[in-house]
C-alpha cells in the first residue's frame, strides 16, 4: 500500500487532532476549538468519514497531512517521516524520493522548481528582460536572491520545456503555468509570457506560484498564478517568508502593494516588509501576520486606489487587534521613493510613520471641512474607522480630535456613531444582495458554493447549464468533472474525476455545504436555492469582467486608441446587457 494511504488508514483524524483540542461529538463529525486563530467557541468541524478537520472561520485545515504540517510548521517530507513514525508505518529505505512524489503536492512543487530555473535561464539570454530591470535599478545581488526569471514570448515555451522535464499536461495546468482555453481542441498556452517573473513562496519558503510583469504592451500590467493546490491567494504574502525574521526583531511588519516595492524596501534595508501582489488583504493574511507582531506600517500607493486600500486593510487590522501606522512619500509608491531618495525611504518606513487614524484627521485637518456636506461625509468616513478601534481609550481619543476638525461636539459624534454601530463593515466585501441565504457565508466564491450543491444535490445537474463556466483553477476542474458524470450515476467529492490534488478542496467543500445543513432543503428549495446562487456567481463574474473591461477602456481613451476603444466599448455594453439578464 502507498505509504500516504497506509498512514490514513492507520491516523484517524479525529485521533490526530484531539491530541491538540478535546473534541467535542456533534453528530456524526466532532467540534473543537480551532488552533489556528483565536477561537471563543469551537469553530473547527472534523469529519471522520471524509479524514478532513477545517476551520470555516479561518478557512484552516484539511486532512491528516494538511492538519499536522499547518499545526507543527513542518513541511509535508517532515510530515510524512513524522506520522509514519506514530503509525509504524515503513517508509523504504531506498530513497525519500522514492516516496515524495506520490504526493501530488511535491510533485506539484517540483514542476514550479523547474519553472524558477527555466525562467532565469531566459532572463540570463534576454537582453531586453535584462534592460528592463537595469532600467528599474534592479541590482544583479538581488535578482539572484529573489529568483528574478523571464518568461518568453512564446505561447508554449515553458509548456514544451516543462514537458520535456517529464511533467504532466494536467501537473502543469495544475501549478497555473498554463491555461487550456479550449477543451475540445487540448490546446495548452503559457500563462507567463514576455513577463519578468517573480517566484511566490508561502511561509514555509516553498515555492508555491509566480508574479509576472510585462515588458511588453499587454493589458495586464501584472498577473499572477491560478488558485490551485499549491497557491492560495488568502494565505500568501509575498516576501514574507524572508520577512520573518525581521518583523518578530523590529516588532512590525511594513505592508507595501508589489514586486518592485518590496525589492525597493529591501534595498534600502527595510527587510520587515511584506506585499499584498495582485490580490486583496484578507483576514487569514492578517492573523497569520499578527503571530509575528502586533503592529502593522501601511505603505500602499499615494493615489486615490492605495488610500481606500489603506482603508480597507485598516480595518481588518484592527478587528484582529494590530495597531495600525502608515507613512506619507513625496513619490507614487516606494519603488519611485527608492531610487530617488534610498535615504529618505528608509527613514520615514523606520521613524516616519504616524497612527493610521491621526493620518487621516491631519488630512482632513488641511483640507478644512466647513460645510454641512463636507462634515456629513467626513463623518461618514472617520466613524467606521473610529469604531474598528479595539479599545475604548483610542476610540475616546479619536473622537475628541474628530470633534475638533469637524467643528462640533463630541456628543454628536458618539449619537452618530451609535446610529452606525448596528452596520456590518466588512469593507474588502461588497455586500451581495440578498436574494440567497447562501450568499453570506464566508471562505467560499459563489460558483465554489454553487458546485457545493451540485455534489449534494446530483439530481438537479441539469442547472449547471446555467452557470458561465469558470475560467481556471480548482473550480473549472470541479465544473467539468460535474459535467462529465453519466446521468444516474453516484456523485461525492470522492467519485467524481479530479485530480488528487483537488480531491481534499472538494471534501472541504463537501463539508462546508452539509455543516450548513443544505443537504435537508426539500425538492423545491433545493431547485430554487441552486439556481439563485447560480445567477450570483454569474453576477460575481460579470462585475469583474466589467471592471477589466472599464480599465481598458481608460487606458485606450487616455493613449488615444479610438479602435480599441471603440472594440471594448461594444464589449462593455454586451456584457451590461448579460448583466441585466441574471438580474
Amino acid at each position: 500500500m502507498d505509504p500516504v494511504e497506509d498512514i490514513k488508514a492507520r491516523l484517524p483524524i479525529e485521533e490526530l487532532v484531539g491530541q491538540y483540542r478535546a473534541l467535542q461529538k456533534k453528530g456524526r463529525n466532532f467540534v473543537c476549538l480551532c488552533p489556528f486563530h483565536n477561537d471563543t467557541h469551537p469553530s473547527m468541524v472534523v469529519s471522520p468519514d471524509k479524514g478532513i478537520a477545517y476551520c470555516f472561520a479561518c478557512n484552516s485545515g484539511g486532512d491528516i497531512f494538511s492538519f499536522y504540517q499547518r499545526i507543527e510548521s513542518v513541511d509535508f517530507r517532515q510530515a510524512l517521516h513524522d506520522l509514519a513514525e506514530r503509525t509504524g508505518v515503513e517508509l523504504p529505505r531506498q530513497s525519500e524520493a522514492a516516496v515524495v512524489p506520490k504526493d501530488e503536492k511535491e510533485r506539484l512543487r517540483s514542476c514550479l522548481q523547474a519553472a524558477e530555473k527555466f525562467f532565469r535561464e531566459q532572463l540570463a539570454s534576454s537582453t531586453a528582460a535584462r534592460e528592463y530591470l537595469a532600467k528599474r535599478l534592479i541590482p544583479v545581488e538581488q535578482i539572484e536572491e529573489f529568483g528574478i526569471g523571464y518568461a518568453p514570448d512564446s505561447f508554449s515555451a515553458t509548456y514544451e520545456h516543462l514537458l520535456r522535464e517529464g511533467f504532466s499536461k494536467s501537473e502543469i495546468l495544475a501549478v497555473g503555468l498554463g491555461v487550456q482555453k479550449d477543451l475540445a481542441q487540448g490546446k495548452i498556452y503559457d500563462r507567463f509570457r514576455n513577463r519578468i517573473t517573480f517566484p511566490i513562496h508561502d511561509q514555509q519558503g516553498r515555492i508555491a506560484g509566480f508574479g509576472g510583469r510585462t515588458i511588453g504592451d499587454d493589458d495586464a500590467k501584472y498577473i499572477n498564478s491560478s488558485e490551485g493546490p499549491l497557491y492560495r491567494k488568502s494565505e500568501i504574502l509575498f516576501g514574507l517568508h524572508r520577512a520573518k525574521d525581521a518583523i518578530r526583531e523590529t516588532g512590525n511588519v511594513v505592508m507595501v502593494e508589489g514586486y518592485f516595492d518590496l525589492l525597493a524596501c529591501h534595498r534600502v534595508g527595510v527587510r520587515n516588509a511584506v506585499a499584498v501582489s495582485g490580490t486583496a488583504l484578507t483576514e487569514q493574511h492578517v492573523r497569520i501576520l499578527k503571530r509575528s507582531c502586533p503592529a502593522v506600517v501601511l505603505c500602499l500607493d499615494q493615489d486615490r486606489a492605495g488610500r481606500d486600500a489603506s482603508e480597507r486593510a485598516y480595518h481588518l487590522c484592527s478587528a484582529e487587534g494590530m495597531s495600525v501606522h502608515a507613512v506619507v512619500l513625496q513619490h507614487k509608491d516606494p519603488d519611485e521613493a527608492a531610487n530617488a531618495n534610498p535615504e529618505g525611504l528608509k527613514s520615514a518606513l523606520t521613524e516616519g510613520s504616524v497612527p493610521f487614524l491621526s493620518l487621516v484627521l491631519a488630512d482632513m485637518r488641511a483640507r478644512g471641512i466647513a460645510l454641512p456636506d463636507e462634515k456629513r461625509e467626513a463623518a461618514q468616513r472617520l466613524l467606521p474607522l473610529i469604531r474598528a478601534l479595539p479599545m475604548a481609550v483610542e476610540r475616546e481619543h479619536y473622537l475628541r480630535e474628530a470633534a475638533v476638525v469637524l467643528g462640533t461636539t463630541e456628543t454628536a459624534l458618539r449619537e452618530d456613531m451609535e446610529r452606525v454601530s448596528h452596520v456590518p463593515i466588512r469593507p474588502l466585501q461588497k455586500q451581495p444582495e440578498a436574494e440567497s441565504p447562501l450568499s453570506s457565508l464566508p471562505g467560499f466564491s459563489h460558483v465554489e458554493v454553487a458546485l457545493g450543491l451540485f455534489l449534494l444535490y446530483p439530481q438537479h445537474r441539469s442547472f449547471l447549464g446555467e452557470l458561465i463556466e469558470p475560467e481556471e483553477g480548482f473550480t473549472l476542474r470541479l465544473y467539468r468533472a460535474l459535467k462529465a458524470v453519466p446521468e444516474g450515476e453516484s456523485v461525492s467529492a470522492e467519485t467524481v474525476d479530479l485530480p488528487q490534488e483537488d480531491r481534499e478542496r472538494a471534501a472541504i467543500l463537501q463539508l462546508f455545504c452539509e455543516e450548513h445543513e443544505f443537504g435537508r432543503w426539500s425538492e423545491n428549495l433545493a431547485r430554487r436555492e441552486i439556481r439563485k446562487n447560480c445567477a450570483q456567481a454569474n453576477r460575481a463574474v460579470l462585475r469583474q469582467k466589467q471592471a477589466e473591461i472599464k480599465t481598458k477602456l481608460l487606458d485606450a481613451h487616455r493613449a488615444g486608441r479610438s479602435a480599441e476603444e471603440q472594440q471594448l466599448s461594444t464589449q462593455y455594453q454586451q456584457l451590461l446587457k448579460l448583466s441585466q439578464m441574471t438580474m
